[in-house]
């Protein structure tokens, strides 16, 4: 076989090995790697010390319990339902609440399942192996999901305190129901695309792979309330006094949440595209014929600036990051400085934001609530503290101390209601704007709502 420049040869690998084995700074990180984890033997004392669990603005309440997801996908849904509650707990006098986010995710999965075929029925002329086609086939019953399209679900059911409807077992453990859920949809996708290239009407095969779905989810999720049905919310406050409410899923989230949710905006930090502008993520979605989930894409500092007002108005954050780049579940931090990877000759700030989501390397996965900020003399943030959704046992006491650099780097959302933008020198008539900058439907800033 011919040599070649662009091939490994034995003669580099001789060279290189003698080159590294006089390198002090690879042979000390070889000591260290081969014989522990790098990422509990390379942290930065001085800055797990900065991490402070100490914040000059606080949220007077915080959630409680603190919740867990467990083995599901389900975060937006916690972080969504955690941010709900803090308002009903200061209404009623309450030292904890737990909402359902189980009732938010039947829902979802029935509407997600139809939102799938709705794609196949609109792409059906669209060669299976086409790169869109594959794309909605990947995960059908996907467990993520975006604020917004919680906001689809909330309008369309309401919400329900978790008492009415709890976790089963596979809200909790979702793999099983998610592979079978998934066969049953690429079946329908197959009999849907070959009726429709037949020129036949799919309405009532549709309909009746409706209701199979929902046939499946009550069996693996049980039968949740419906929109209209009222049931009664049972509760002590923190006097110990017993109340009782009766109500709907329907007016449960609108009178005693006071949600309502067409005056909530997703801000978006994507560096790959102009700010000030609206984006979207093509065919992203839950509910058939429902509103696009649609960001106002502003500056780092635009998102920082908001979550510092929003904690001082007493109201805590839903964002969505990265995770768990740089999380030490451990301590509870969420930093990127915290690990001292340079020792190892290793560079974790060679690539910028846009670079790194550009290059697949960053992307949102996860979301999370904020409810307090440290801020410096200037008034610039320092550091968040994050509810998260893992349970009590992760983080400290299930709560991190983020430092404001993961912020500008990792985080790419931040959820406020358009009466904030004010506070941001933003013009809520942007939000009105029908050019939108359009991502394809794999792009990352959809990630979320395909874990």
């Amino acid at each position: 076989m011919a040599n070649s420049t662009s091939d490994i040869n034995l003669e580099s690998l001789s060279q290189w090995t003698e080159e590294f084995k006089t390198d002090l700074k690879t042979q000390f990180g070889g000591s260290v790697l081969q014989h522990a984890n790098a990422d509990d033997v390379l942290i930065n004392r001085d800055q797990e010390i900065a991490n402070k669990n100490f914040f000059n603005h606080k949220i007077e309440i915080e959630g409680l319990p603190v919740m867990d997801q467990k083995a599901s996908g389900r975060c937006w849904l916690f972080a969504s339902t955690n941010m709900l509650r803090v308002g009903a707990m200061k209404k009623y006098n309450l030292k904890e609440v737990q909402l359902s986010p189980s009732f938010l995710f039947f829902h979802d999965k029935l509407e997600r399942a139809n939102y799938f075929l709705q794609m196949i029925i609109d792409t059906y002329k669209e060669p299976a192996e086409s790169r869109l086609v594959q794309w909605f086939l990947l995960d059908p019953a996907q467990d993520g999901g975006q604020f917004t399209m919680m906001t689809q679900i909330v309008d369309k059911y309401g919400i329900v305190p978790d008492q009415i409807y709890p976790d089963s077992y596979n809200t909790t453990n979702t793999r099983v129901m998610n592979r079978m859920l998934n066969f049953k949809l690429r079946e329908f996708a197959m009999t849907l695309r070959e009726a429709l290239a037949a020129g036949k009407d799919v309405s009532i095969q549709r309909k009746e792979m409706q209701r199979e779905v929902y046939r499946l989810l009550t069996m693996f999720l049980g039968n949740p309330p419906k929109p209209t049905e009222e049931f009664t919310w049972e509760f002590y406050d923190k006097d110990g006094k017993y109340q009782s409410i009766k109500t709907t899923p329907l007016k449960y989230a609108a009178d005693i949440l006071e949600f309502n949710t067409p005056d909530y905006v997703s801000l978006l930090n994507d560096p790959r595209n102009d700010y000030n502008k609206l984006v979207k993520v093509d065919r992203l979605g839950n509910v058939a014929n429902g509103d696009a989930v649609v960001y106002l894409n502003l500056e780092a500092e635009k998102l920082a600036q908001a979550v510092v007002h929003r904690i001082k108005s007493n109201k805590p954050v839903f964002f969505g990051c990265d995770t768990p780049k740089f999380m030490d579940k451990k301590r509870g931090i969420i930093d990127v400085d915290l690990w001292d990877f340079q020792l190892l000759g290793y560079d974790v700030d060679s690539m910028s934001k846009k670079e790194r989501v550009v290059y697949g390397h960053s992307l949102m996965t996860h979301a999370m609530l904020i409810t307090a900020v440290h801020v410096d003399d200037a008034g610039k943030p320092v550091r968040y503290r994050v509810e998260n959704s893992w349970g009590s046992k992760s983080g400290q006491d299930g709560y991190y101390v983020m430092s404001q650099k993961f912020f500008e780097e990792y985080v790419y959302q931040v959820v406020v209601e358009k009466n904030e933008l004010a506070a941001l020198d933003v013009d809520a008539k942007v939000l009105d704007s029908t050019d939108y900058i359009v991502l394809p439907p794999y792009d990352p800033m959809g990630a979320l709502a395909h874990l």
